[in-house]
């Protein structure tokens, strides 16, 4: 123990150097857990929007959706789906179960045809979710208000901007039924919107669901998309509904949000990149700087070090003594660092900042931290790790000294 506490209290006898390789520690770390906590904010954010969006935690298709190939629209779509609506809404954590379609078709003003990305929905269930790839909640709104009129269609801007019309213009959707005819409905734009990309707004046109149907002549849909009260609890439900199924005879098979959110999966991937980078150079800036500091007290201390061996002292204490300089070093830089990330996540946050639109979207979003204390401990208990490897060699030198070549040097 006393050789513990000589480490610690030989720190501040170089103090200008201990000071160097702490801000070296506390700086890096601390901008390591600043691009950590981001990175996770940018993973949550995208997560909670392409669930509330686009995947909900929980998507059901029909049994066969995934082993053949559709040779006509919703071949392999879900029927009956109130009962297994019904069935789905008992569970508990399901908070919302919504029915959609996907399809394609061409919109007309008259003059000009153009094609176009069809989605059939539940407007009063689709203004209940919130997202970063949401559509304004006053396009559902728009949508749901002529009550059972199905004559009705919200177009992206982009899309109506190509048509030349606006909200309260008159259009007609074509597209091929569930049986393999062309169909057509003459519809009145109710809104225009503006989606989470210049391309998607060019193409998209959203519908209430029975307009849709009546338009594909079916009663089917695509799929049921099951939102929870948390993420967290997606493994749970998903178990429970595959046994509702297997228990109710319903011929479905589920997704979890993940599985269908190649975008997400594409950033997780991007962001984990980046950080290991980060983390494996702020490291080695951490060990040549802490080996570097030892290595000098090595030198300047060599006639210490031959006093301490000649008065009976081990070389496993003496050992100890160098190597617990170094983990303190790291241990003090951990500490500093996850303090000064703290305070840095908390005063950014504060500032509201907003950073432009990323490619492909239209809008800018928020510069935020999210920060992690098992990832916080982690990050640090990894900068004491390395400051003790860093030290191994410089320690090594000194307990391997000679008795007679250390106290040459005085």
């Amino acid at each position: 123990m006393i050789f513990l506490k000589l480490g610690f209290r030989s720190l501040f006898r170089q103090k200008r150097r201990t000071a160097v390789s702490l801000l070296v520690l506390t700086f890096g770390i601390g901008c390591l857990l600043l691009t950590d906590s981001h990175s996770r904010y940018i993973k949550w954010g995208l997560r909670e929007s392409t669930i509330h969006s686009e995947t909900g935690h929980i998507q059901i298709f029909q049994r066969d959706f995934f082993l053949r190939e559709e040779s006509r629209v919703l071949e392999f779509g879900l029927e009956d789906v109130e009962a297994l609506r019904n069935e789905l809404l008992r569970l508990r954590d399901v908070s919302l179960v919504q029915a959609r379609i996907d399809f394609m078709g061409l919109v007309s003003n008259g003059e000009k045809s153009v094609a176009c990305l069809g989605q059939g929905v539940e407007p009063a269930q689709e203004k209940r979710l919130r997202g970063l790839f949401r559509m304004p909640a006053a396009t559902y709104d728009a949508l749901a208000a002529r009550g059972d009129d199905v004559h009705v269609i919200a177009l992206g801007a982009g899309l109506a901007r190509s048509l030349g019309v606006k909200a309260g213009d008159s259009v007609t959707f074509m597209s091929t039924t569930a049986a393999g005819a062309l169909n057509a409905m003459d519809l009145t734009v109710a809104a225009t919107f503006r989606g989470f990309s210049a391309e998607y707004d060019a193409r998209a046109a959203v519908v209430p669901l029975r307009t849709a149907q009546l338009l594909l002549d079916t009663s089917k849909v695509k799929s049921l998309i099951v939102t929870l009260d948390a993420t967290e609890r997606t493994d749970a439900v998903f178990d429970r509904i595959g046994r509702l199924a297997r228990d109710k005879g319903f011929p479905i098979v589920l997704k979890k949000w993940h599985e269908r959110a190649l975008y997400y999966r594409q950033v997780e991937g991007f962001y984990k990149q980046v950080t290991g980078f980060l983390s494996v150079v702020l490291f080695l800036i951490i060990f040549f700087s802490t080996s570097n500091t030892i290595l000098m007290a090595v030198v300047e201390r060599t006639p210490e070090i031959g006093t301490l061996l000649a008065l009976g002292t081990s070389r496993r204490q003496t050992l100890t003594m160098f190597l617990s300089e170094g983990m303190f070093i790291g241990l003090i830089g951990g500490a500093l660092a996850a303090a000064f990330a703290f305070l840095a996540t908390r005063g950014l946050n504060a500032l509201n900042i907003i950073l432009p639109p990323p490619p492909g979207l239209t809008d800018g979003y928020p510069l935020s931290f999210r920060l992690s204390s098992a990832s916080t401990a982690l990050i640090a208990l990894g900068a004491v790790a390395a400051s003790a490897l860093a030290s191994i060699l410089p320690t090594l030198r000194a307990a391997r000294m000679r008795i007679v070549d250390a106290l040459g040097h005085i």
